[in-house]
């Protein structure tokens, strides 16, 4: 599902126009976006799941620098798992 679809299925859903729904969906990636860059957990409970900021380190191979980079993990919740299967 691309994001142009995922839109009209939102607004279909909510019976909204599609401009509104996606305000809705740049409003959820930016309330999600500064939560994480604060280190901060989003729990969308069990139904969903829970995005987790992680910081990855390593070595750069060619000059055995180290470096680190921001990532995020997400983890489905039980109840969203057993509903694809």
């Amino acid at each position: 599902m691309t994001k142009t679809e995922f839109i009209a299925a939102l607004a279909t859903k909510q019976g909204i126009p599609k401009t509104e729904a996606t305000i809705l969906l740049a409003n959820f990636k930016e309330v999600l976006t500064t939560a994480l860059s604060t280190g901060e957990p989003v729990i969308l409970g069990a139904d969903f799941g829970t995005f987790k900021p992680v910081t990855r380190t390593g070595t750069m191979p060619v000059t055995n620098k180290p470096y680190s980079s921001k990532s995020v993990k997400f983890t489905l919740g039980a109840q969203f798992k057993r509903s694809l299967n």
